[in-house]
């Protein structure tokens, strides 16, 4: 199993699908990225199989090759008349140059190219041998043949991480499964690299992939779900509401919002945003006397919000690891982490977030969700993707209901008040986009994603044996 990210550990070991595929009888290899500053998650990861160190071998750049990849993007969005990447597009190019437009207008040229039938495959082709002759494998090809192991399982299918493992596996022609991660991973980046097995959320997720990439035998998919969402159905990570006040420092009784923060490159301006959510909260009559926590995205430490933290007794800043972060770099995330993530969203008034996943934990849990979409608010900070509701894998939330957008900041305000006086309105259409997003909830996931790992492991022993 490659585990490249924070998020790699929650869905494999503190789910528990390491685990069971050890209870199964299969030889469990977890080749994780450092650990030395997450003694709690290395004793999970040891407990739940052989720890070996994930290699980034040297890599020498490629002349051409940014070039390639940008026209890649562009010439699948174009193929695909896919909504999310011209809005990603506008976004990056907020503060170009004039060098910096000229290339983008040939990357659009040569992506209007590239969309045409059998060009994307063939670039495609290229920029995969210019990635392998740029590699020094050979570290990587040593370290898989003597873990031997009957298949690779990507856990981070967009992750640069896992590239070179990728390549390795295809060497030693040994089968690559991966589990897509997030709900964006689609639609939201260039071209998934080729697996030969997928495991996704539910099915239209399946289908979505599929549709993408037809050239896929319809049963290289298998619908599991994602673990992620199993820790919302688990009894030990719903703390009670005493529990939850004291773990987050609020005082016996307190009312609270969540602020689900986005990552800095998405939304540079947020504690700005934040800031002045603060001032109004503190200057209404009807919500004086709420604290607000806010969450801070999980590849963030928190030092860009130091000012907010400051400005008000009533926000606490919520780290998305409790395991403090070293020089800087991104803490792991233990189960006490989940747990205590589960928690504070079951006892919120609501979680409010721009365009963030939090949207779905939270409707998971059954609390309003408020989304800022401050476009037009002129009293707004302006260096946030806003336009992100209407990329191809959010503007399913939107128009399902599940979410409720503030445009100004009085709706804003209003909208919590409405969520403290009726947490129930918006609750069928809540559990509308959570069947149609989330897959199944039954808090089974990880169960079925054990059972399908097993089964591909197992049929891959079988065919390096010489079996069927």
């Amino acid at each position: 199993m490659l585990l490249p990210t924070v998020w790699s550990a929650r869905n494999v070991v503190h789910a528990g699908v390491a685990r069971r595929l050890t209870d199964r009888g299969i030889d469990v290899h977890l080749v994780a990225a450092p650990l030395a500053d997450a003694p709690m998650v290395r004793l999970d990861m040891e407990r739940a199989g052989a720890l070996h160190a994930l290699l980034t071998p040297p890599t020498h750049p490629v002349r051409g090759k940014p070039l390639l990849d940008d026209v890649i993007r562009d010439a699948f969005g174009r193929r695909h008349d896919n909504a999310s990447y011209p809005i990603y597009r506008r976004w990056n190019a907020r503060r170009a140059g004039p060098r910096d437009r000229a290339r983008a207008a040939l990357v659009r040229a040569l992506g209007t190219l590239g969309s045409a039938p059998g060009a994307l495959a063939a670039l495609q082709r290229l920029v995969d041998q210019l990635d392998r002759r740029a590699r020094e494998l050979q570290s990587v090809r040593a370290q898989l043949v003597t873990i031997a192991p009957d298949l690779v399982w990507s856990t981070g299918c967009t992750s640069g991480l896992e590239q070179s493992y990728l390549f390795a596996a295809r060497d030693l022609r040994i089968p690559v499964a991966t589990s897509i991660l997030s709900f964006d991973n689609l639609t939201s980046r260039s071209v998934t690299p080729e697996f030969d097995h997928y495991l996704v959320w539910h099915e239209g997720m399946r289908r979505q992939l599929l549709r993408l990439y037809p050239h896929l035998p319809a049963d290289a998919v298998t619908v599991t779900g994602t673990p992620q969402f199993d820790f919302h159905q688990r009894a030990d990570c719903r703390w009670d509401r005493p529990t939850t006040l004291a773990a987050l420092g609020l005082p016996a009784g307190a009312r609270y919002v969540v602020y689900a923060a986005s990552h800095v490159s998405l939304a540079p301006d947020e504690p700005a945003l934040v800031q002045a959510f603060v001032e109004r909260l503190a200057a209404s009559e009807a919500l004086g006397d709420l604290h607000l926590v806010v969450r801070l995205h999980p590849l963030e430490t928190g030092a860009r919000w130091d000012t907010v933290r400051a400005s008000s007794s009533r926000v606490t800043l919520m780290s998305a690891a409790t395991t403090p972060s070293v020089d800087g770099r991104v803490p792991w995330l233990t189960l006490h982490d989940q747990a205590r993530l589960v928690s504070t969203l079951l006892h919120a008034a609501a979680c409010i977030n721009i365009a963030s996943t939090m949207t779905l934990d939270a409707a998971i849990l059954d609390r309003p969700v408020i989304g800022v979409e401050f476009s037009g608010e002129p009293a707004a900070p302006r260096d946030i993707l806003y336009e992100e509701y209407g990329a191809e894998h959010y503007r399913p939330l939107v128009e399902r209901g599940g979410l409720r957008l503030a445009r100004r900041w009085d709706e804003l305000l209003d909208l919590v008040r409405d969520a403290i006086r009726s947490p129930e309105r918006d609750a069928a259409q809540r559990a509308d986009m959570v069947r149609h997003e989330c897959g199944i909830m039954d808090g089974r996931a990880a169960e079925r994603v054990a059972e399908e790992i097993a089964r591909l492991t197992t049929r891959a022993a079988a065919c390096r044996r010489g079996g069927t």
